[in-house]
């Protein structure tokens, strides 16, 4: 028997996803649906025309490598070698599972952040890595060190932080990265930091990359990719990069696993880092507008939330209207057509949790505009 978890069912969030589409908008799963930049389609198309179909490397082709070392130290203050400190895996998905592979061993520990990425949770565990939580406080995203350093134990090897979290939207201020390094280093943890959001940030916050500082990047493995911020949730690219040992490990397992990413499309990423400083202020603000849309509807409807500081999400508080959350979202998609993901996914004891939902702002105004109105209808005939 191979010693890792095994799943019968896929995930709540992809069930909601595949429901019938043309009676319900999701705002369950961050599918980014806006038109990729016309840069990146041009240049993926002629790669494909001219044939650009063989294996790639399996470290990912080395222009792209060396573009995305010069956006890391330009952008995130990263200074990595292109050929031994980078590969570009399957999504930032693909990347955490070959890190997770690479670092962790059957019934190590790893802490997460609660609320966590539900494919954190569930990666670890399918590999045998038993998963603690560090709370945080959605009233004002604090968390305690206390508590971090009290959930570290002998079987302990890792810490996991999402930055710009998904689902919360916090963002990591560099004195937390600070003492969360000094932990880590203390006890001698590796530090997984999942970028996907980097470029999504709002007024007041900024990202800092957690290898970024003092000598974080020596146990450090850093996630990022291009879904996200360039609307291509569907062509699976992302990339990590590590000390030299790691990449070397991730890379065989990558090989192993999916032998390399996609050879034309990854040409099409390096037009994509090319693009202009305009093309990252025009995305931070259209987000922006979105989510203050969605906190000013929200809240005019009856729910209570925290502004996120990040990413794409508003997770709010639904128990003006139901008990729980898994009621919430049932009814709200068989009467409103609206797919939200139930709060419980990102928690460990799902019961205490009941009354959250996840709402994902990462697609057109129009649709936005749309299930705000379809939910308003639905809550005022509730109090008829």
């Amino acid at each position: 028997m191979l010693p890792f978890k095994k799943f019968s069912d896929p995930s709540e969030i992809n069930e909601i996803s595949a429901l019938d589409k043309n009676k319900q908008i999701n705002l369950a799963q961050g599918l980014c649906d806006f038109p990729a930049p016309p840069e990146i389609k041009k240049s993926s198309s002629l790669a494909i025309e001219e044939n650009f179909n063989m294996y790639s490397p399996t470290e990912g082709i080395i222009e792209l490598r060396t573009t995305i070392a010069k956006k890391l130290r330009d952008f995130n203050q990263l200074i990595v070698d292109p050929i031994t400190q980078l590969l570009v895996t399957h999504g930032a998905t693909g990347a955490f599972v070959c890190a997770t592979m690479a670092l962790f061993n059957f019934g190590d520990e790893v802490i997460l952040f609660e609320p966590f990425y539900l494919n954190h949770k569930e990666i670890l565990e399918f590999h045998g890595v038993h998963v603690k939580g560090i709370s945080i406080q959605l009233e004002n995203f604090y968390f305690c060190f206390d508590e971090l350093q009290s959930q570290i134990s002998k079987k302990t090897r890792g810490i996991v932080i999402c930055n710009p979290s998904n689902p919360c939207g916090k963002v990591f201020s560099k004195d937390e990265l600070l003492k969360i390094g000094e932990i880590a280093r203390k006890n001698k943890l590796w530090v997984i930091s999942d970028e996907i959001y980097e470029y999504i940030t709002y007024p007041g916050y900024s990202h800092i990359s957690f290898a970024s500082l003092q000598n974080h990047q020596d146990f450090t493995v850093t996630i990022s990719g291009f879904s996200k911020t360039y609307q291509i949730t569907g062509w699976r690219l992302g990339y990590a990069t590590a000390p030299s040992n790691v990449i070397k490990k991730m890379t065989a397992i990558q090989d192993l696993l999916y032998v390399c990413a996609p050879t034309p499309l990854q040409q099409g990423i390096i037009e994509a880092l090319n693009l202009p400083d305009i093309y990252y202020i025009s995305l931070r603000h259209s987000y922006l507008l979105k989510r203050d849309f969605m906190i000013d509807a929200l809240i005019k409807m009856g729910f209570t939330l925290s502004i996120p500081q990040g990413a794409c999400y508003i997770f709010a508080d639904c128990s003006k209207f139901f008990d729980d959350d898994e009621e919430a979202t049932s009814k709200i998609l068989r009467h409103a057509h609206v797919a939200l993901t139930p709060g419980r996914n990102f928690y460990f004891n799902k019961r205490l949790r009941k009354c959250r939902l996840r709402f994902c702002y990462a697609v057109e105004q129009n649709k936005l505009q749309q299930a705000i109105y379809q939910m308003q209808c639905y809550f005022s005939s509730m109090s008829q």
